[in-house]
């Protein structure tokens, strides 16, 4: 076991297994069409977005439950605020992960440089359909609902992802593999919530993810550069918005 550094808080002491960790279980995907002025909001200002469409990029929320025969047993909700791109590297930046394990948020920012913050899950499940509600510090933050599928295709799928610590990004591809199916869902956020600028309440599709199979690997160090004024303004064109501005709060490790 090691010992998470990078947190300011609690769980800078909290013990946790070092990278890869493999993990199982089952998941649901919702994938949209995030605005990308809202996105700025969360991403550095040395990451360009990406354009998937005039104005979008590619975000949603990701919710898995991961189970026996995982490095750590517990569940969690990923926020995904934009597809992005560092260099020659093109990855999602997650501003927030919410998870009921304590190691397991304290090994996402000491090993992965992401921002996990505890939260309660309930999930409540039928022959055909499954309820997802998740809370934070005494606040909602979503309720997903989601059809069970019926049957699926396992396919291989690369996840890659960026973390941030300080004067570096952290480039990792998650692996995962998993029995896929496109399935119905829906989702309820807050509309003062604090991701409200994602836009999340209308996904393009969702995707249910069973018998899920996850590799996590230890990440590459990549140097955060300043984006030149050139650069920013070819971003700009790309996006539709305002590549310079100084992201959010959302986006610091705490």
């Amino acid at each position: 076991m090691s010992i998470g550094s990078s947190a300011s808080d609690d769980s800078a002491l909290t013990p946790y297994p070092p990278a890869p960790w493999q993990l199982r279980g089952w998941g649901v995907a919702l994938v949209h069409g995030v605005p990308a002025q809202g996105a700025r909001h969360f991403v550095p200002s040395d990451c360009a977005i990406v354009a998937i469409a005039p104005g979008r990029t590619l975000g949603g929320l990701l919710f898995v439950s991961y189970e026996f025969g995982s490095t750590i047993v517990y569940r969690e909700l990923a926020v995904v605020a934009a597809l992005v791109r560092v260099g020659r590297r093109l990855a999602f930046f997650l501003p927030r992960l919410y998870v009921d394990s304590a190691a397991s948020l304290a090994g996402g920012r000491g090993i992965w440089g992401v921002r996990k913050d505890l939260a309660s899950f309930d999930v409540a499940a039928s022959a055909t359909k499954r309820t997802i509600v998740v809370r934070s510090d005494g606040a909602d933050v979503c309720k997903l609902q989601a059809a069970v599928a019926r049957t699926g295709v396992r396919l291989p799928l690369p996840m890659p992802a960026f973390g941030t610590r300080s004067d570096r990004f952290l480039f990792f591809t998650a692996r995962l593999a998993a029995r896929l199916s496109l399935i119905g869902a829906t989702v309820e956020m807050p509309r003062d919530g604090e991701f409200a600028a994602l836009s999340l309440e209308r996904p393009l599709f969702a995707v249910a993810m069973d018998g899920l199979d996850l590799r996590i690997p230890l990440p590459i160090e990549v140097p955060r550069r300043r984006m030149s004024r050139a650069w920013a303004r070819a971003a700009r064109i790309v996006v539709g918005t305002d590549v310079g501005a100084e992201p959010g709060n959302a986006c610091r490790q705490t």
